[in-house]
């Protein structure tokens, strides 16, 4: 699978986090929740890590301590923060707040990673942010404040985390990378689950079929498919196009919020997406020419 396939695909399912976790955190306490749905991914790729020896590879000496630094931040802090936010603010909103991340996805491959910030990606990326500016000034009076300041906090996270990942060694793979991600942001929220689970109203005894409904979506595919599609993309693709592009997928989030009643979608909300959605596409026509560059300077055989 190409980057460029790698990050659409990711890109449709990221879009599915807001609403499957603002209905997650309606029924469970958000550590609660999380940690249920991480435990279940898990166990869906614990059969690919087990042939492929994906256990023992993470707790290798060179690099346990950069994914479980990725699992604390992302999985562990940074989704956290995100799913009480959610309790707070819309889904659209949450999914259109995370797209500050392009600022930190620059300025970190900028950094670590050396990646060259060309006048083309510059503007896409502006393209990105002016619609994301626009939507906020719109909701600016809507009482989502709350929710969105959370958010605002998490981004740098998931960021950072990124960071880690690319800098690991070439053998260590995808599934590889997500288990270890998820395996350790599973011991990291545990004390949290449990607080929840003892001292917060604990489980449910109604509405059984829907919660698990929504963990299997939460843990199968928000996390489990999206972080091995996230790190097959950007381990063959500029971390920071590939932010970008990702972080257009609340075009399909609202759009997906409206079908399903969550929220209303106006006309200054539908040109801030065209303006984020444009940006997005040009950014996936800049790394699928970086990829070709790439595979043409590589030598025969």
């Amino acid at each position: 699978m190409s980057p460029v396939a790698a990050i659409w695909m990711t890109w449709a399912v990221t879009s599915l986090w807001p609403l499957v976790g603002s209905a997650g955190v309606r029924l469970l306490e958000p550590p609660l929740f999380l940690e249920a749905g991480i435990l279940i991914a898990v166990c869906v790729l614990s059969p690919v890590l087990i042939s492929r020896g994906g256990f023992r590879r993470m707790l290798a000496h060179d690099v346990r301590r950069s994914l479980f630094l990725a699992g604390l931040l992302a999985s562990g802090t940074a989704s956290l923060v995100y799913l009480w936010a959610l309790r707070y603010t819309s889904p659209g909103a949450a999914a259109v707040v995370s797209q500050v991340e392009i600022l930190y996805s620059a300025i970190l491959s900028r950094r670590f990673l050396s990646e060259r910030i060309g006048w083309e990606q510059a503007a896409a990326t502006a393209l990105v942010l002016a619609g994301t500016l626009l939507i906020l000034a719109h909701d600016a009076g809507n009482g989502h404040w709350k929710g969105d300041l959370m958010i605002l906090a998490t981004p740098w996270l998931y960021q950072v985390s990124h960071v880690l990942v690319k800098r690991l060694p070439p053998d260590v793979d995808a599934v590889t990378i997500a288990g270890a991600r998820l395996f350790y942001a599973a011991w990291v929220l545990l004390p949290f689950a449990a607080w929840a689970l003892v001292f917060q109203g604990g489980w449910p005894r109604h509405d059984g079929f829907r919660i698990a409904r929504l963990l299997l979506v939460q843990g199968g595919v928000v996390s489990a498919a999206q972080l091995v599609l996230w790190y097959r993309a950007i381990r063959g693709a500029d971390l920071a196009k590939s932010t970008a592009i990702i972080l257009s997928y609340p075009a399909l989030t609202l759009l997906l919020s409206r079908v399903l009643g969550f929220e209303m979608v106006d006309a200054a909300k539908l040109m801030g997406l065209a303006l984020s959605f444009w940006g997005a596409l040009w950014l996936s026509r800049l790394v699928r020419g970086g990829a070709a560059a790439s595979t043409a300077l590589q030598p025969a055989g």
